[in-house]
């Protein structure tokens, strides 16, 4: 265990994290606590000496054990001996009432002496107590070097629950090597917070309060604590313009302006940096001062400024752990403490039901989440985010939760409960179901499996723009080609990928840079997944027959500029798409193909003819999504082997350093290495060449030479070219784009 005051900020950071995110802390947080104490003592009081001591039953265990350096400076043989001892100490226990530390915990009061004045612990008359003399010779005995002064005091809720000893402050920092009244103060005020973490965690029953955790937070973090609402004074305006909807979702509650661009703000975990980043990106607003509050703090601010709002950063209305927490005790095998009854549980109209349902989805969308996945097993029902494309597991419940739980959501779909034998889709309009002011609309999938049906949700905001076309990834030379092929009047341009590469987002976004009053775009949606100014959108609705083919005839015949076909799925669509594109207008749609040149024989598949698709085709983009490398904690390195060979091979012979992501983490990427996404891209621009091979049918592999002879990137070497620019990492580029063969 390294020294405690070398203990990064970062650590320190990740620490706090871990404990205050947690629930119900568990005994083994208790080290954490122990750490973050231990560092926190030994930095602020510049001890020598600290010790943290905590009662077992009938004894008293050595926790912690800090020795400066500055000890074996002059003596290095003392190192050595030193090591030994605090080994020994870890391993020993003490009866109740040993020594100092003994009457400490037994009588709750602190005990204070320097050698620079004849003071006795515990305030014992002379008579009574050792001499001051035989105490620090007792003690320079005990732990082998000279002992100048000594402070211990209590870690004490209702109860006394260990201690804190430190000894001799650093002769840097002071010329006797003395503590003051000053540092007993502070060492108690650190053991007075850090005692409630650890009660609270040695013993369940014991409640720690969020005015508890709040103060420990300020205190650990450095910064000030918010208790009362007259503490500070809240600009309205700023409350209103930032709105409920990013101040729940990022638990970041502005409260007062400090420039144009900057705020002061409260948080329930300061040290969440990556809701920090989130809510800049959102309101663009810089948070230049961050106070700490409690949850019940800001629940009651939110309440205040927002009618309709009842839920905030850590408030018992959000916490799904708790709804799942009830129905898993309504199947427990004693029967449970629970006062819902099982029955209750399989009805989908039951108030429980309809609870964790909302709880799911609200919990999904606060985390980040672009799809939700209840997925039923064979003894449970496990109910999974996917977070930055990755897969992650939130909370599994009984498996006789399954069936009216995934009746509830087809209900909210207006699905058929009654076919539980084919696929069905649906769209949730969630405004309708809650009293949030959470707008977003999930786009719903289910199927039967072995073990029951199986309901995919993708989550769509309909308070999220769209982004520019320079914020998706695309290189300068991609982005230049693209902006000239979206301005050309008239072609089909086609964009390939599996599902979540963010094909919708491109086309948006191209859509709403060549928006202006004098073009007429229409789009075709199924579904429609933001809703965009100035752009005609149209719902597909197959129960009634309105199906691409059927809207792309009716555009036809309203004078479209562009049109916007959600995907083409079938020989009709690919058919009329192509017709567009040949009279005058420019189409935009969508493919499930691996990469640009396998769309064209893909569309061959389809019926369509090569001359009509060399005769319409303008460009087709292939793409896909790639996690960035954390920013805050990604680790530059010098590849070799074979991921040397594979970026020299992509990118002519470059050589240099690269990032990897930090196994580790750190509180802005979660602990994961990664934070966001970035898009990489294989644009594969028409040319004579080109339309000279489309026409002659070539296999796909000679098709894709000809495109990269014409200038096309494929997917790998962009994948490369952003790990060279330090947005991605090797490991995460390979496992999602192969390298090419053809290279």
């Amino acid at each position: 265990m390294p020294p405690p005051s070398n203990i990064s900020s970062t650590l320190r950071r990740s620490l706090l994290i871990k404990i205050i995110s947690k629930p119900a802390p568990s005994r083994e947080d208790v080290s954490s606590v122990i750490e973050l104490t231990a560092s926190k003592v030994v930095e602020a009081l510049q001890a020598q000496s600290m010790t943290l001591y905590l009662v077992e039953g009938n004894d008293i265990t050595f926790k912690h054990i800090y020795y400066s350096p500055t000890l074996w400076t002059k003596k290095p043989e003392l190192e050595p001996k030193l090591q030994e001892t605090a080994t020994k100490l870890l391993a020993l226990r003490l009866p109740l009432g040993t020594g100092f530390v003994g009457k400490v915990i037994a009588t709750g009061e602190h005990a204070f002496f320097r050698s620079s004045e004849s003071v006795t612990p515990f305030g014992e008359s002379a008579g009574k107590a050792p001499s001051l003399a035989t105490t620090m010779a007792s003690l320079a005995k005990t732990t082998g070097f000279e002992v100048r002064s000594m402070l211990t005091v209590p870690l004490k809720t209702n109860i006394v629950i260990g201690a804190i000893q430190v000894l001799n402050k650093e002769l840097a920092a002071c010329t006797n090597g003395e503590f003051t009244e000053k540092d007993l103060t502070l060492l108690q005020e650190v053991a007075e917070y850090s005692a409630t973490l650890m009660h609270r965690m040695l013993d369940p029953k014991f409640q720690l309060s969020g005015d508890d955790t709040a103060k420990f937070v300020a205190k650990l973090t450095d910064l000030p604590l918010v208790s009362k609402p007259d503490q500070i004074e809240i600009d309205e305006k700023l409350v209103e313009v930032t709105g409920d909807a990013i101040i729940r979702r990022e638990g970041v509650f502005p409260y007062k302006r400090l420039g144009p661009n900057a705020v002061a703000a409260l948080m329930t975990n300061p040290l969440d940096y990556a809701k920090r980043e989130s809510f800049s990106q959102a309101t663009e607003l810089a948070l230049e001062e961050v106070s700490v509050a409690s949850a019940s703090l800001f629940d009651t601010l939110l309440k205040k400024y927002f009618k309709d709002s009842k839920a905030a950063a850590g408030s018992d209305d959000v916490d799904i752990g708790a709804v799942a927490d009830v129905i898993s005790s309504a199947y427990s095998i004693d029967g449970g403490t629970s006062s819902v009854s099982a029955a209750d549980l399989e009805n989908e109209d039951s108030a429980p039901i309809v609870q964790l349902t909302n709880r799911i989805i609200e919990d999904a969308y606060i985390s980040g989440a672009s799809d939700i996945h209840v997925e039923p097993m064979e003894k449970d029902l496990v109910v999974r985010y996917r977070i930055d494309g990755l897969c992650q597991e939130k909370l599994r419940l009984p498996k006789q939760v399954a069936n009216s739980l995934v009746t509830r959501l087809k209900i909210m779909c207006n699905l058929d409960i009654s076919e539980r034998r084919l696929p069905q889709d649906g769209r949730i309009v969630f405004k309708k179901y809650t009293k949030k002011n959470i707008d977003i609309d999930l786009r719903v999938a289910t199927g039967p499996m072995n073990h029951g049906e199986k309901v995919v949700m993708r989550i769509l905001d309909k308070t999220k723009s769209t982004l520019p076309l320079p914020a998706l990834g695309f290189s300068e030379d991609n982005l230049a080609k693209y902006r000239e092929c979206i301005r050309q009047p008239y072609g089909m341009i086609l964009h390939c990928g599996p599902t979540g590469s963010g094909k919708s987002m491109t086309l948006y976004s191209a859509l709403g840079e060549v928006n202006t009053p004098d073009v007429n775009i229409q789009t075709a949606e199924d579904p429609i997944e933001y809703t965009l100014a100035g752009i005609n959108q149209m719902q597909m609705n197959r129960q009634i027959g309105l199906t691409f083919e059927r809207a792309l005839r009716c555009y036809l015949r309203m004078d479209p500029d562009i049109i916007l076909v959600g995907e083409i799925r079938d020989k009709e669509t690919a058919q009329i798409a192509c017709e567009a594109a040949l009279t005058g207008h420019l189409l935009v749609s969508t493919l499930h193909t691996n990469d640009a040149p396998s769309t064209v024989s893909r569309m061959g598949e389809m019926g369509i003819e090569p001359f009509n698709i060399s005769a319409s085709l303008v460009c087709v983009c292939a793409q896909r999504l790639l996690r960035r490398a954390c920013k805050n904690c990604k680790q530059a390195y010098e590849p070799v082997g074979r991921e040397k060979d594979i970026m020299a091979k992509a990118l002519d012979g470059w050589s240099g350093q690269v990032f990897k992501a930090n196994p580790q983490g750190c509180p802005t990427c979660s602990g994961t290495g990664y934070k966001g996404r970035v898009g990489i891209h294989e644009l594969m621009t028409n040319s004579e060449e080109l339309t000279e091979a489309i026409n002659k049918e070539v296999e796909v592999a000679d098709l894709k030479r000809v495109a990269m002879k014409n200038g096309m990137k494929t997917l790998h070497q962009d994948s490369m070219l952003k790990v060279k620019m330090g947005l991605t990492t090797i490991e995460e580029a390979l496992s999602n784009v192969p390298p090419d063969l053809i290279l």
